[in-house]
């Protein structure tokens, strides 16, 4: 018997079909075709200007996986399925032709013939642009609420919190509702907090390190604060200055029910694309204070003042205390633990000199040494000491390779080169050591 998934989607259109009514015509199908139901995928009122479809790319990566639960897909119109004709047609393919899956459009004709592929091609390209048409509408109306003062939708950011005002009652009587943006009572204290230590070039970490000891939820209710909130802070810097901004971030790139980044590899959209309404709801920050955080961005200030000194050793040793990486710091190597919010470590820095100079007395005395190389030859030598043979010309290239590893070693404990390039610049240098060693064996 075969086995069946149902899909059905409904939009915001107070006119379109619920995902009721689709269900229950699609399961009258499957019956009536003697198939099994194996499950129905439902993707309920989403967003009319996203493609966001958790339950079908629930279904489609279950189809395409090695061992599909089902062989067959009743959908009631191409409609349903998608919109983007290019990705429909693709999906399509790959789901009949290389994983044997039957998709079946209930409301579609069927034929039987080499017609019923290019009906189905038809009505997918009708879809396309009705789906735009929608999209189109969509946007021109969120655009005319904000310029009306209204957000176009979304959570508020933190310091903020929504204010709902009705506007009487659609035809089905669901409320018509539109909302704003009005500071936090508690949040809103935090936010300019924030902003204003910020503005005096205060690190990021620090700032957020404070939030954490003071007890101060993170905006996602957790203890410890990311750096990225703050980055997002900073983003929405507009908002906080008492703007209301639209269509600021790109679209994304939707493959194969995946999400890939933005379209063109940006996120942000051009500024002059974006739609701003200025003087919406009440700022939580001056203009001087966003000025400064704006010139923070563009002058790619780090979250704490630029060190000079390269550290070597950054990320290679490890605290033995927590088995966090060290990181370099004002001329200490600390345990990277202490710059995480919420993260605690008791084992003090290292010196960079005394660390470092260990490491190179280490590396002279135990890989570098020469005396090891030059008792090599001794033994070398006692071997074959009845023949005399002449090592002068093995002595002269093992002492030139020696002067060329000191100078590597040199440069990299002068911050010059980093691990990388030493062991590209070391390894053909033992590679020549033990081709003198095979020659001298030879002689």
């Amino acid at each position: 018997m075969n086995k069946s998934a149902i899909y059905v989607r409904s939009s915001k259109d107070l006119h379109d079909v619920s995902c009721e009514a689709q269900e229950q015509q699609l399961k009258d199908l499957v019956k009536r075709k003697g198939d099994e139901l194996y499950r129905v995928f439902q993707d309920k009122a989403l967003s009319s200007t996203r493609d966001v479809r958790p339950e079908f790319d629930e279904m489609i990566s279950l189809a395409m996986s090695k061992n599909p639960p089902f062989n067959k897909i009743y959908c009631l119109d191409t409609s349903r399925f998608g919109r983007d004709h290019y990705e429909s047609q693709m999906i399509l393919y790959e789901l009949r032709r290389k994983q044997g899956i039957d998709v079946i459009f209930a409301n579609m004709p069927n034929t039987g013939t080499y017609l019923d592929p290019a009906f189905e091609a038809i009505f997918q390209a009708f879809d396309y642009i009705h789906s735009q048409q929608s999209k189109a509408k969509g946007v021109a109306s969120m655009k005319q609420n904000i310029r009306s003062g209204y957000r176009a939708g979304g959570q508020a950011p933190y310091g903020y919190r929504l204010e709902k005002f009705e506007f009487g009652k659609h035809r089905s009587g669901e409320m018509i509702t539109k909302t704003k943006l009005v500071p936090d009572p508690e949040t809103s204290k935090i936010a300019r907090e924030y902003f204003e230590r910020r503005s005096k070039l205060e690190a990021r970490r620090s700032i957020l390190e404070d939030f954490y000891r003071r007890g101060i939820p993170s905006p996602n209710g957790m203890k410890a604060w990311p750096v990225a909130t703050a980055k997002s802070m900073e983003d929405n810097i507009e908002v906080y200055l008492g703007h209301t901004v639209f269509n600021r971030h790109n679209e994304r790139v939707k493959i194969r029910g995946k999400l890939e980044g933005y379209l063109g590899g940006q996120k942000w959209r051009p500024r002059e694309e974006w739609v701003i309404k200025q003087n919406t709801h009440d700022p939580l920050i001056t203009e001087e204070i966003a000025d400064a955080i704006r010139q923070i961005k563009e002058r790619g200030l780090r979250d704490t003042p630029y060190d000079k000194r390269i550290y070597p050793l950054s990320g290679t040793m490890k605290c033995g205390v927590c088995g966090t990486g060290f990181i370099g710091d004002k001329g200490i190597y600390r345990c990277n633990a202490k710059s995480k919010p919420g993260m605690k470590c008791d084992n003090n820095g290292i010196s960079q000199p005394n660390v470092e100079g260990a490491l190179f007395t280490f590396i002279s005395n135990m890989i570098l040494n020469f005396k090891n190389i030059s008792a090599v030859i001794k033994r070398i030598r006692k071997r074959f000491k009845n023949g005399n043979p002449d090592f002068s010309d093995f002595e002269k290239q093992l002492a030139r390779l020696e002067k060329e590893r000191r100078r590597v070693v040199n440069l990299y404990q002068m911050g010059l080169i980093d691990d990388h390039e030493v062991q590209e610049q070391l390894n053909p240098l033992n590679d020549d050591k033990k081709l003198i060693r095979l020659s001298v064996k030879a002689k």
